[in-house]
């Protein structure tokens, strides 16, 4: 007996509404929508392309990836969808047992083969993604603030080194001339990976 997981990325269109639902009442965002994929191959003998059967899946994603994808994606947006693949047994208004195929996300993306989107923006995983009992007490990593300083564009900072936490903070911090500007911040770089405090 196995206890993997069957994980695959698939390449399709999005074939239906996409339908979100936000995180309340202790459940976690949620979106769903269909996905189409359909093999294309070249045919020698016609010297066409021909489409081979289209199969549909139903995709899930929850908490920021659910959120995203619903403030991204359109019916007709070509998707590349990375997840786990499960199949649901139900029972359709003639009484016949019918089988969908479920792929429940871990990654989402848009199919650049087929056009361009515009310039990428970072959204937080916040408490709006997440139901009430999974609400972390941790803080979202701004890297772009490393990057001045690596590259000397930083206005006015110190870098203060805590045993393993290196820390970037603006100067008007401690004065608190900053409250009124909420991008200005600090980022921390924990030593063996990135993290929040």
């Amino acid at each position: 007996m196995s206890n993997g997981t069957l994980d695959l990325t698939v390449t399709g269109w999005v074939g239906s509404e996409v339908t979100t639902l936000p995180a309340q009442d202790g459940r976690a965002a949620y979106t769903t929508f269909r996905l189409g994929s359909t093999r294309r191959w070249w045919n020698r003998q016609t010297g066409q392309w021909q489409d081979s059967q289209t199969e549909w899946f139903q995709v899930k994603a929850w908490r920021a990836l659910a959120v995203n994808a619903g403030l991204s994606l359109r019916k007709g947006v070509p998707v590349v969808v990375q997840g786990r693949l499960s199949t649901r047994e139900w029972q359709d208004q003639g009484g016949a047992l019918r089988t969908s195929l479920v792929l429940e996300a871990t990654a989402i993306g848009i199919d650049l083969s087929f056009g361009t989107v515009g310039p990428f923006q970072r959204t937080l995983s916040g408490v709006a993604t997440q139901s009430p009992d999974e609400v972390r007490d941790e803080r979202p990593v701004d890297l772009s603030r490393l990057a001045e300083v690596a590259d000397g564009t930083a206005r006015d900072e110190r870098l203060v080194d805590e045993s393993d936490v290196l820390r970037f903070e603006d100067r008007d911090d401690m004065t608190g001339d900053s409250a009124a500007d909420p991008a200005v911040g600090d980022a921390e770089l924990v030593a063996g990976g990135l993290g929040g405090r």
